[in-house]
């Protein structure tokens, strides 16, 4: 702890800072970024002493300063450790960030052998927090999932608070500009593959928040099923959570999308079999021997394709809360890390099936489902110390919403999204599906934007979806690049042993 505060009082050498002003601010800020709380008594008033002085003056003391107050006050324990401080050797920048972590992860260590014990005490006799008594495998587990994030230091790179007219921010501002000019590949989304989303919406970024909102069999899983696929199709990592389907059908559904690939436009043997292998068919093993071949070779490609992203899948055993999925999340990046990389996307399916954590239900269901929204749009915010998450979500609008929406030719309403306000608050995108029963049979789905953060919104449009592989398209679909290294199709054996 001394080596951190020698780094945020203002001591100088020979009449001279051994530490400019500005770097002592940063260094402080980061230490308030960073979670790191004294501990010692004599620093504890010291840090009080600090936090005073910059809340009245915006600028770190001296400890000349400091010591006279100490002296004032005849506290001989705070004398102690301003000599003990002065007598360490300063740190700026990235070198004071590495001391703030190594700090953060000693505290963490103790906290965390407390957190286990308390844990196993809510486990089996019970604990209380507050005016909560919380008690149970179940509860104990929420309480070790809330006491957990405080083992998750802040990413002391990203920048959450400035004084943006400074010459500091100024530089930021335009470097990253030219970061973004010089590569604009780095600053592209998560695509959809839809032309009038893209063109108009340019990606899902990190830290932002998607729902697709729709009525019950409006094509909302089929969506984020295509998304999904789509966003590993560009080198993306994901996490796709089922909650509404089974592993094995999900799993099926993509594999399935995958005989869908434009690579297999050009394939002299298997391009007319493209939407011919169809997830009932697979599911009831009705494909006949070419369509089989098809598969086969489709499903041995899948695994193989080094151009695309990693997808995990998760299928709950039990209910899903807003903690549990924060673990899971959490959980699933720390496995990409050990392959060198990170989770870039998270689909859940769906929202509506969430329930509140234990100690955060207030009993009624819209209030309940405003919350976990809310969590979903904080998770992709401040995800992996700051990285951010993209989160992609069926959202079930209400039958009045959809009863409006087949008088207005498909289009809705923000009315539809009244059992949830939050919905519209939190996220940065809300597109809705639509289909009659005359478009179902003509394969025919409405896609409209209701409410978006950037950009303008685009018009409803009619796209293509087949549900036989279950997939949504463009009418007119895409070949392949004529870029051989983008794909690997042609090498796959004509004739499947």
């Amino acid at each position: 702890m001394k080596k951190l505060f020698r780094s945020i009082i203002n001591i100088t050498k020979d009449n001279h800072p051994t530490i400019e002003l500005d770097d002592l601010t940063r260094n402080y800020r980061a230490f308030l970024a960073s979670s790191i709380q004294p501990e010692d008594p004599s620093y504890i008033k010291l840090f009080t002493m600090l936090e005073a002085h910059f809340r009245d003056y915006k600028e770190m003391p001296s400890i000349n300063l400091l010591v006279t107050k100490a002296s004032k006050d005849g506290d001989e324990n705070v004398l102690a450790a301003l000599k003990d401080i002065a007598s360490e050797t300063p740190y700026v920048r990235s070198d004071y960030k590495e001391i703030l972590k190594e700090i953060f992860e000693e505290q963490s260590r103790e906290l965390l052998q407390k957190t286990l014990l308390l844990t196993n005490q809510a486990a089996t006799s019970g604990i209380k927090v507050g005016k909560k008594e919380i008690k149970g495998i179940s509860a104990a587990v929420e309480y070790f999932v809330g006491e957990s994030r405080k083992f998750r230091m802040t990413n002391l790179s990203v920048k959450t608070e400035s004084n943006i007219k400074t010459g500091e921010d100024s530089k930021e501002v335009l470097d990253s500009y030219k970061e973004k000019k010089a590569n604009p590949l780095k600053s592209l989304g998560m695509y959809t593959f839809l032309d009038r989303i893209d063109d108009t919406y340019r990606g899902l970024k990190p830290g932002e928040l998607m729902l697709i909102a729709a009525y019950v069999k409006q094509g909302k899983t089929i969506l984020a099923t295509n998304l999904a696929y789509n966003g590993i199709m560009q080198g993306l990592n994901g996490l796709f959570i089922s909650i509404e389907m089974n592993f094995d059908e999900m799993r099926n559904m993509f594999y399935v999308l995958h005989t869908c690939n434009p690579d297999w436009f050009d394939h002299p043997k298997y391009k007319n079999l493209i939407g011919k292998v169809t997830f009932d068919k697979v599911i009831y093993g009705e494909l006949d021997g070419l369509e089989q071949e098809f598969f086969e070779a489709s499903s041995n490609d899948f695994p193989t394709r080094k151009d695309f992203g990693e997808l995990y899948m998760h299928q709950p055993t039990e209910s899903l809360t807003s903690s549990k999925l924060e673990i899971l999340a959490y959980d699933y990046n720390s496995r990409l890390q050990e392959q060198g990389k990170t989770l870039d996307f998270l689909v859940v399916d769906y929202v509506g099936y969430m329930i509140p954590d234990k100690n955060d239900r207030y009993g009624e269901w819209n209030t309940d489902l405003n919350n976990i929204i809310r969590k979903l749009k904080i998770l992709a915010n401040n995800f992996d110390n700051g990285r951010k998450l993209r989160i992609i979500s069926p959202f079930q609008i209400n039958r009045s919403g959809h009863k409006e929406a087949e008088k207005n030719d498909g289009v809705f309403k923000l009315s539809a999204l009244s059992n949830a306000n939050e919905a519209e608050r939190a996220s940065d995108l809300i597109i809705s599906t639509y289909m009659s029963e005359e478009m179902k049979k003509s394969g025919i789905i409405k896609i409209g934007c209701m409410a978006t953060r950037r950009g303008a919104d685009f018009t409803p449009f009619e796209a293509r979806i087949d549900f036989g592989p279950r997939q949504i398209r463009e009418y007119i679909q895409k070949k392949k690049s004529d870029d051989p290294s983008k794909n690997g199709i042609e090498d796959i054996p004509m004739d499947i042993q």
